[in-house]
């Protein structure tokens, strides 16, 4: 029988309040002071240490030096070990097509989708493509890139199967209406991006169905008096959620800020868009087959070129809470509970609430003390 957890003496992340919480059978049994304990439960004292949900990033390619693309169960367990160690209990691989390999790293990012890696545990898979705008295509390689067709759909379907949770697509190219509706029949998210839709197109996606975006600002044309483009429709929207890179870097500060307070809160989901040298130190490492740097959460190219962020979801949250004014709990909500709405998994993660996973994460000030994955402590460093 699965040993009961007992977590003593922790501090609400929406409040001050100390409490204690038990954990059984994977989920939270109860919030409150518990006097006393069986016999078998394990005990961690927190003393004081902070108590928060556990973190989901939605837009993640690598990280402790793997990326999903080097295609083997190895490199996720890697990625998951390191994800746990930075916070994260759950995280969407996030990837593109790779034809040279018959998608071969999508088939094992099926495979370990919600299997037990040792650590943050894959909640399914966000392919960026292939149905997006050339012109956008930022990082992503030209043979990423298809035109719409129900074949191009139906092998990422057979591949992917049920693991397949959000796709990134550009509503202006010529069919893509059709993969959108077939993809959401199929319970996927479409997620507005890589795209270079005029004002008009973007608002017809909207209103059709589209209530996501991928990296705001980033790999989309920018607002322009003349012509908005995609951007104003987004900020028109009153129910179309946006992934935010809040690094200071991919978006200025008062971009940031900008958009807080325009779209709100209950808008905003942090996420890093990050690569293998997250959670590895400042250096040299090697991407796509060329040297970059890492420093201070940039990754650029020696060109300057700006290739991903090293920055974790947490430290991503607190620039967000740094460039806002938010409170530690609104920070938090933008990489706990709102993924997990966009994931329609609410009921089951992102908040402290009896009856839901026991995905969990102690916080110590600024840094992650311990994370909690279905009752399972799969990182500790006090």
């Amino acid at each position: 029988m699965k040993m009961d957890l007992l977590l003593k003496n922790c501090r609400r992340y929406d409040s001050d309040e100390t409490v204690d919480i038990t954990i059984a059978e994977g989920k939270i049994q109860g919030i409150g002071q518990v006097q006393k304990r069986e016999k078998r439960t394990e005990v961690i004292d927190a003393a004081g240490r902070r108590v928060a949900p556990g973190f989901i990033d939605v837009h993640i390619q690598g990280a402790g030096g793997a990326d999903i693309l080097d295609g083997s169960s190895e490199t996720l367990q890697q990625m998951s070990t390191t994800l746990a160690r930075l916070g994260v209990t759950g995280f969407l691989a996030t990837t593109v097509m790779k034809p040279e390999t018959q998608h071969q790293h999508l088939k094992v990012a099926a495979e370990c989708t919600d299997r037990d890696l040792g650590g943050a545990r894959i909640l399914g898979i966000h392919l960026e493509g292939p149905f997006i705008n050339p012109i956008k295509r930022g990082g992503i390689s030209p043979a990423a890139i298809y035109p719409a067709s129900e074949k191009a759909l139906q092998e990422i379907l057979d591949i992917c199967g049920d693991a397949l949770r959000m796709m990134t697509i550009a509503p202006e190219l010529p069919g893509n209406d059709e993969m959108i509706t077939k993809l959401r029949g199929s319970g996927v998210i479409t997620s507005f991006g890589h795209s270079n839709a005029r004002y008009t197109q973007a608002r017809a996606a909207f209103e059709g169905g589209i209530d996501h975006v991928t990296h705001i600002f980033n790999a989309m044309p920018s607002l322009h008096h003349r012509e908005p483009g995609p951007l104003l429709a987004i900020l028109e929207s009153h129910t179309v959620t946006a992934q935010m890179i809040s690094d200071g870097v991919h978006l200025h500060p008062r971009i940031i800020n900008y958009l807080y307070t325009s779209i709100g809160l209950e808008r905003c989901i942090c996420i890093t868009d990050g690569i293998q040298a997250m959670g590895l130190p400042d250096g040299r490492y090697l991407y796509n087959g060329r040297e970059y740097r890492s420093h201070n959460g940039e990754a650029r190219y020696d060109d300057g070129t700006l290739i991903g962020t090293s920055l974790s979801v947490w430290e991503i949250a607190l620039r967000f809470r740094k460039f806002t004014g938010c409170s530690l709990k609104q920070a938090i909500d933008t990489i706990t509970i709102h993924p997990a709405r966009v994931l329609g998994i609410e009921k089951q993660k992102g908040s402290l609430d009896v009856g839901k996973d026991a995905d969990l994460v102690l916080l110590d000030d600024d840094s992650v003390s311990a994370t909690i994955i279905g009752g399972n402590v799969v990182y500790r460093n006090f």
